[in-house]
């Protein structure tokens, strides 16, 4: 088979296009024939990191979407055929081949009526959106929320998500990603490159500010909308980590939540990544349903990955980019 290989963690021009064997299932995973694969931002950032786990030249590639191809002895809930979709474990990857294996219990079945290209774009960054909007802020009708990159892909899934849950929702992100958001039925945008945000948002929610923040950009871009938070609010980091907490104690009590779906596999038990795949089953279901946007922004080829990364690297996508092996 075919596979994108890292030949050394230093770079993105260290991923090649390479032969492969194909890989065999342990008693517990299925072998999954990769009809689309999903890109994001962690995975041009694992091509200069590296992960602790991998040995070179590694294979890597996080979200899949394809066909159940072969199953281990021990695997009775699915069979060849299966239309299924995966974060795969990034201690192992292996996403950007022909075909790649899972633990059985971290799949999601793909409904007939969505694409595996849709499907592919969903795992790391639906997932992610996910719990930041129900897990951690656990958002409900009448609640108001700011999220910060809203035109990507976490962003994005987290705009709708919030919306799906009667939030009021403030969308923060440059003016090119205004049209498709507010098609989403969001209550405003702003642009943080010509508006000031803070001014913005006390004037939209009335001096009130907002319930709670998902700030998908940086630790510099999450203690400056910290000010903005109601008393006793939250804050959901994304992208970055705080080095010290953004507030003085005693000031407005925020609790302060990290999303980290990479550590899943590393630190958490079975029943986290299969929570990982329920997840999976709400948002495509939600796909299929006609009620969220996969917001493929552009397919590339298989054999143009890497001009995919670069495209996504460049800031230039407004929501997901996928590569297709779907001949």
């Amino acid at each position: 088979m075919k596979a994108w290989k890292l030949t050394k963690p230093e770079g993105p021009e260290c991923l090649k296009l390479q032969t492969a064997a194909k890989p065999t299932p342990a008693s517990d995973e299925v072998c999954i024939q990769v009809k689309a694969a999903g890109l994001n931002p962690i995975d041009f950032k694992l091509t200069s990191w590296g992960y602790a786990t991998w040995q070179y030249p590694q294979i890597i590639g996080l979200d899949i979407a394809g066909v159940v191809s072969f199953v281990g002895k021990d695997v009775h809930n699915f069979q060849p055929g299966d239309r299924v979709m995966c974060f795969v474990d990034p201690r192992h990857a292996g996403g950007f081949a022909n075909y790649a294996t899972s633990k059985a219990y971290a799949l999601t079945r793909i409904p007939d009526n969505v694409s595996f290209t849709d499907a592919a774009a969903l795992p790391c960054a639906g997932y992610t959106a996910w719990q930041a909007v129900h897990d951690k802020l656990r958002l409900t009708n009448g609640l108001s929320v700011a999220i910060t990159g809203a035109g990507g892909g976490v962003g994005g899934y987290a705009v709708q998500l919030a919306k799906l849950a009667g939030a009021h929702v403030y969308a923060i992100a440059e003016a090119q990603h205004h049209p498709r958001l507010l098609d989403y039925g969001i209550d405003d945008v702003i642009d943080p490159s010509t508006e000031n945000t803070a001014m913005r948002l006390i004037e939209m929610t009335e001096d009130r500010l907002v319930h709670g923040v998902i700030d998908c950009i940086s630790a510099k871009s999450g203690s400056i909308m910290s000010a903005l938070i109601q008393y006793n609010g939250q804050i959901v980091m994304v992208a970055d980590q705080f080095n010290q907490v953004p507030l003085l104690a005693t000031t407005k009590a925020l609790s302060i939540h990290e999303v980290a779906i990479h550590g899943t596999y590393a630190h958490g038990h079975q029943e986290h990544i299969q929570h990982l795949a329920s997840i999976g089953q709400s948002l495509v279901n939600l796909v299929s349903e006609g009620k969220l946007d996969a917001m493929v922004d552009k397919v590339f080829a298989f054999e143009e990955l890497d001009k995919g990364l670069a495209y996504l690297q460049s800031q230039q996508h407004s929501g997901k980019v996928v590569v297709s092996l779907d001949d």
